[in-house]
């Protein structure tokens, strides 16, 4: 829903847009080089992706959840699956984002996209490296018997730390040709970011509800062989 009401009208106007500056946009937004994909195929393509990426992400965090919910302080699995789902946004798509943020077709150049997608891969790396450590620092410090402020002070240390790191990664800069409008380029990092945000939540609430659910099934079977 996010991809169509966000993502895919500033898609179209950048497309037209990009037309314009090569001087290939006809009346009615037609391509005049015989394009065998047509934009509706681009959409839905594009919805496909989107589907498809969602029910492997979805695969890959039950298997995630299973190995580190006890890590996660919350007492429902609703409540853990949605703390593990607002991680793995941040390390996967927030920070990213920032070092190297989205931009909607005609912006970029061709001879930079293999750096820039080796330097998202190396954010993305740090990001799950840094969490692993503050996991394990956490654990160690209740290991010790350190008073949860102490914890909380030495969780934010390291989160500042990791920030560093992250910063310090060499990143390239992307001009955004005059002809652009700055709001155009604006509108379509947010809706990127919203739309990745809208699939996180969504995986995190129906994992939770899934396994709340399963919960209350064993429960009830529990209860009734009891009997």
């Amino acid at each position: 829903m996010v991809l169509w009401l966000m993502v895919e009208p500033v898609i179209g106007r950048a497309i037209l847009l990009e037309e314009e500056m090569h001087g290939r946009h006809e009346a009615g937004g037609a391509h005049d080089h015989g394009a065998t994909v047509t934009r509706l195929q681009q959409q839905i393509g594009g919805t496909i992706t989107v589907l498809v990426v969602g029910v492997l992400l979805g695969l890959a965090f039950a298997v995630i959840y299973a190995r580190v919910q006890h890590r996660f302080s919350e007492e429902t699995d609703r409540g853990r699956a949605l703390s593990l789902a607002a991680l793995a946004f941040t390390v996967v798509a927030a920070v990213p984002s920032v070092m190297v943020p989205a931009n909607p077709p005609g912006i970029g150049s061709s001879d930079t996209v293999g750096r820039r997608t080796l330097i998202y891969l190396l954010i993305i790396l740090v990001g799950v490296l840094f969490v692993g450590v503050v996991f394990a620092l956490h654990r160690a410090a209740v290991d010790r018997g350190i008073a949860p402020e102490g914890r909380w002070l030495l969780t934010a240390a390291a989160v500042a730390i990791g920030a560093l790191v992250v910063f310090s990664v060499p990143h390239v800069e992307e001009r955004v040709p005059s002809a652009i409008p700055a709001d155009l380029v604006w509108d379509f990092r947010v809706g990127s970011l919203v739309q990745t945000a809208a699939l996180w939540t969504t995986m995190g609430i129906v994992h939770g509800v899934l396994l709340h659910r399963e919960r209350e099934r064993e429960s009830v079977s529990l209860m009734a062989r009891a009997r």
